[in-house]
């Protein structure tokens, strides 16, 4: 089967709310079709106990989930008023998840990669493979 990776903002499971119910049904949906690899972050600690079902849902898959702790995400996210950038991409840059896709999309045969969430993009930035990314909540007010 091809290989796809998945990146998502928020760890898609259990799926017990927005989005993590429609996260949840497009890696169940796409973990059918391919070998997927995913990265992800945990933001809430109740959610670490779920990380081992990432690896059942997508078997041969990669699974790569990073501690997310939202008052150092906050800080971070201030560097978007003097750079311009929208405050969610520094709110979600981590070096250890830029590495992680590098290193995979350098010893894997990945082609295509699903983006959950805009600000997960930023990981892909230097890489050429087919992307199709569902924005999640866009709207104007954010």
């Amino acid at each position: 089967m091809e290989e796809l990776l998945f990146l998502s903002h928020r760890i898609p499971f259990p799926p017990n709310k927005g989005d993590k119910i429609r996260s949840y049904h497009l890696l169940s949906h796409l973990a059918k079709r391919f070998v997927v690899h995913v990265g992800t972050f945990v933001d809430d600690e109740a959610d670490w106990q779920h990380v081992d079902q990432l690896s059942r849902i997508c078997p041969g898959g990669e699974v790569h989930a990073l501690p997310l702790t939202r008052p150092r995400a906050l800080i971070r996210s201030l560097g978007g008023l003097l750079t311009g950038e929208a405050l969610t991409v520094p709110y979600y840059r981590d070096r250890r998840m830029h590495r992680w896709v590098d290193a995979l999309l350098t010893r894997r045969p990945i082609q295509r990669a699903m983006i959950f969430s805009s600000p997960m993009a930023q990981y892909l930035e230097t890489h050429r493979l087919l992307r199709v990314a569902d924005l999640v909540d866009v709207d104007s007010a954010k």
